[in-house]
């Protein structure tokens, strides 16, 4: 570790944060005179998935139009993809065009009165995989540690940069073999290994916002269970997280700092519990309830506390659902969150849109309450009785009109549908 790197991580660590502008509070009532609003209980609850990366491609991409639809439908909240290799060009360094159209976008967001999530997946390391972490070496001069640090400088570059976001998401799925991979893209890390980075990634990450922005809360990367919701992995992921924070071994500033300032407060790694709980088969009720308590007993028992969570992801496929089934799992999963799972706050569904493209999974997305908008791409349905006519690009789903309805929304979902 050079004396010039180590120079700039104590400069950051001593540097003076106070002043920090909290995010805006959200605007109350309406912003359609002479309309009255629905009125729904926590309109936070009923939340969006946003990537800017997905539309910046489309030549007829207008944020303007699209948070209007998001405002129509009901959205309260929305989660915004903000990677480093997406608005940072180096640890300490922004990519001021990419910040520039991402403050735009946040900017019609907070208009509409929508809490703003920021979620980073990627960081700066030697391999070829964005989102892949190094294996855990926390010995004196590793490259770990210099990975670590690094990662902690990107986090308080991005969140200077950013103080209108009010929630941030450290990471993405990080007990998903698919993103907790090696910096190659190789799936080795079992899940005690991957909650043994996890919580030094949290940390780090955690004590980088909280010294920026005070104001933000720290949200883990929401967990998920890749063989669907109630198969064990979440809580199996959170027993280890857990014994890894209470252990007294994570916690601090490797080689900056001794082992006497570990942290065993899980609120020092994330305040707020984040998992994704989709649903491969037909959606139940009791069913979805249910599994999602049984991950939040985990939290409780060993919080010994109530703590809030968010689904920063969960959504119906429409290469396995017809848009009517989804429409109704949508229905009765908001519901169902709505009226019986009480420490959940905010569910922001994937997606908006469908993406029709090939995708990093290898196919289309069809998790959208709207047909992809991008009139240059083509595709059809996969499901119901019309396999054959071409889907009018930025036209509703059924979906669309199910989540208005829930959200108490209110206002026209084909404004992105050309004459």
């Amino acid at each position: 570790m050079t004396k010039k790197f180590l120079a700039v991580l104590a400069a950051a660590l001593l540097a003076l944060v106070a002043g920090c502008a909290a995010p805006a509070a959200p605007p109350s009532g309406g912003d359609r005179p002479g309309e009255e609003e629905p009125i729904v209980q926590n309109k936070a609850l009923y939340g969006m998935c946003y990537s800017l990366q997905e539309r910046t491609d489309d030549p007829g991409w207008d944020i303007v139009a699209e948070t209007q639809l998001m405002h129509s439908l009901g959205v309260g909240s929305v989660r915004n993809w903000m990677h480093f290799s997406m608005l940072l060009e180096s640890k300490t360094k922004i990519n001021e065009a990419a910040c520039e159209r991402m403050h735009a976008v946040l900017a019609e967001q907070k208009k509409y009165g929508m809490t703003v999530i920021g979620m980073n997946h990627t960081n700066f390391n030697e391999g070829t995989a964005l989102s892949g972490k190094p294996r855990r070496d926390v010995s004196a001069g590793s490259a770990y540690i210099s990975w670590l640090n690094d990662y902690y400088l990107s986090w308080r570059t991005l969140v200077a940069e950013f103080p209108e976001v009010e929630y941030w998401e450290i990471d993405n799925e990080i007990n998903n073999p698919d993103f907790m991979t090696d910096i190659y893209g190789n799936r080795v890390y079992t899940l005690q290994e991957m909650a043994q980075i996890s919580a030094d990634m949290l940390y780090y990450a955690s004590r980088a916002i909280r010294e920026i922005n005070p104001a933000a809360k720290t949200v883990m990367g929401g967990i998920t269970e890749p063989e669907g919701l109630g198969h064990g992995e979440n809580v199996a992921f959170l027993e280890e997280l857990y014994n890894c924070i209470e252990s007294g071994e994570y916690g601090y500033l490797y080689g900056l700092e001794g082992q006497d300032r570990a942290s065993t407060d899980p609120d020092d790694y994330f305040e707020v519990v984040c998992w994704h709980p989709y649903v491969w088969v037909a959606f139940d009720a009791d069913d979805f309830v249910a599994a999602n308590d049984a991950i939040y007993a985990v939290v409780k028992e060993r919080e010994g506390k109530d703590k809030e969570v968010i689904f920063t992801e969960v959504g119906f496929n429409n290469a396995r659902s017809t848009e009517e089934e989804a429409a109704a799992y949508l229905e009765a999963m908001f519901t169902a969150i709505a009226a019986r799972m009480p420490y959940v706050t905010m569910v922001t569904y994937f997606k908006l849109f469908d993406v029709a493209k090939i995708t990093w999974t290898g196919r289309i997305s069809r998790y959208g309450l709207f047909y992809d908008p991008n009139d240059d791409r083509s595709y059809t349905a996969e499901t119901g009785d019309d396999l054959q006519s071409r889907l009018t690009p930025g036209a509703p789903k059924r979906q669309a009109y199910a989540f208005q309805k829930v959200a108490g929304g209110n206002g026209d979902l084909t404004v992105l549908v050309e004459i």
